[in-house]
């Protein structure tokens, strides 16, 4: 089943498309310091570079600040579940028409290769860029607190750095292409919206969840025993409790009062068995 979802954030496409033309000219200024070419001219392309450099570390504090604000840091957390079918399939599959091994949602945005590959983006490639970058640029002031004997190593490492954010791009714009209608992940980009195939009873689920976690009325979830399976923080602000790992694998007599423990013991003798 196909349904047109709301799977990019308007900061989302914001951060996307203003890391992309920063990068992009953070490369082309970058290799003309670097002596590639002459385009700007080397004292401007220095003053360009340094501009872009500075704004797009101001985005990156940003953009910290809203991957933790917003839980979207999850999204890169690696996996190693359909990894080998997803190498099958940009390896081979891609090219015989075979099925995508994963799906993408509004709460699953990447496949396995997909997390890796960004995961090393956000914490080796642009940390690299980032550290060399500023040891280079405060080196050039003579009162700087940065003092480094072997600048070329770093200016090395800072060119490496730049290979590597080319084939970045070149591995971001071929997974571009691996979709069904890479034109249409282009346009989702740009308004948010995306046709993806989904399991219906499985968004529901997630639906019902997100609807539960950020409800504002107590939840919780008991097994057959009475033990507290899952409770959302309003329950937790309600008995004024910090810790979820408190509460979890606890009886539920541990929140009640005896007079409506009874009552409780009989609704739980009641359940049907899963």
């Amino acid at each position: 089943m196909k349904k047109r979802t709301y799977i990019y954030k308007s900061f989302e496409r914001f951060w996307h498309w203003t890391q992309s033309l920063l990068i992009i000219f953070l490369a082309i200024t970058g290799f003309e310091i670097h002596g590639t070419y002459t385009l700007f001219g080397f004292e401007k392309a220095v003053m360009l570079h340094n501009i872009m450099a500075w704004t797009y570390i101001l985005l990156i504090i940003f953009t910290i600040f809203w991957h933790f604000a917003t839980g979207a840091w999850k999204q890169y957390i690696p996996t190693t579940k359909f990894v080998k079918a997803q190498f099958r399939y940009y390896i081979s599959g891609i090219f015989s028409g075979a099925e995508h091994p994963t799906k993408k949602t509004s709460y699953n945005k990447f496949n396995p290769i997909q997390r890796l590959t960004y995961l090393g983006f956000k914490i080796l490639i642009i940390p690299i860029m980032v550290g060399t970058g500023l040891i280079y640029m405060y080196f050039l002031y003579p009162d700087s607190l940065i003092q480094v004997e072997k600048l070329e190593f770093f200016a090395l490492i800072h060119t490496f750095g730049g290979y590597l954010l080319i084939v970045f791009l070149i591995i971001h714009l071929y997974l571009l292409t691996s979709n069904d209608n890479p034109v249409e992940s282009i346009v989702a980009m740009i308004n948010g919206w995306e046709v993806v195939d989904i399991d219906p009873a499985d968004e529901h689920k997630i639906h019902m969840q997100y609807a539960v976690d950020k409800s504002i009325a107590g939840y919780y979830r008991l097994d057959k025993e009475g033990h507290f399976i899952d409770v959302n923080k309003a329950w937790l602000d309600l008995y004024k409790c910090n810790d979820i790992n408190k509460i979890i694998g606890k009886h539920y007599a541990c929140a009640r009062s005896k007079e409506h423990i009874t009552k409780l013991d009989q609704l739980i003798a009641r359940a049907p068995e899963p």
